[in-house]
């Protein structure tokens, strides 16, 4: 497990801190199984406030995930888990395969109560690190449309907007509702 200490200064002077963890293993199943829960809730929100048919529960994509989790695991993939001070798990994002030479980056969450400080950012790079280490060169991403937030995060670290990528990992059915971004990792 690679652990990454993030700290966050609040204005005042408040230090909070987080640890992002590549884990190589899931061992706390139920707090996981919640935050994705919550994050499918999210994103099926999202998906049909751009316009997308409601194809999926939040219950049918977390199952889903159980399944595929050694896609993000190493060797050819990555899960990075967010804890506060208190060690409680407040976000996620993978990284998985997309190609030999890329990754598909997947499933960035930050609980609301973890939000503004950082920690979509650091996600974000500390899965550019990891696709670095795996000797990769090309990160892909496809975020809803319409969801501001996560596409800053990618702009400002310089992710450039592409047609839909052929290894995309959300069926071909659901295109229109997406936008498709890529970096080159230098």
């Amino acid at each position: 497990m690679m652990t990454l200490a993030f700290i966050h200064i609040q204005p005042g002077g408040v230090a909070l801190s987080f640890s992002i963890n590549s884990v190589l293993a899931v061992s706390d199943k139920p707090a996981l199984d919640a935050l994705l829960l919550e994050y499918y809730g999210v994103i099926v929100k999202k998906f049909v406030a751009a316009g997308g048919p409601p194809l999926y529960s939040p219950e049918d994509l977390k199952a889903s995930f159980w399944p595929n989790l050694h896609k993000f695991l190493p060797p050819t993939g990555r899960l990075m888990l967010v804890n506060d001070a208190r060690g409680k798990l407040v976000g996620c994002a993978t990284l998985q395969q997309a190609r030999p030479d890329a990754g598909e980056l997947k499933r960035l969450y930050v609980r609301p109560e973890a939000n503004g400080h950082g920690l979509g950012r650091a996600l974000v790079e500390a899965r550019i690190d990891a696709a670095r280490e795996m000797g990769w060169k090309t990160l892909l991403v496809n975020a809803i449309r319409g969801n501001q937030d996560m596409l800053r995060i990618y702009e400002k670290i310089g992710f450039r907007f592409i047609d839909r990528f052929p290894e995309c990992s959300d069926p071909i059915e659901v295109a229109d509702y997406f936008i498709y971004m890529q970096y080159d990792l230098p």
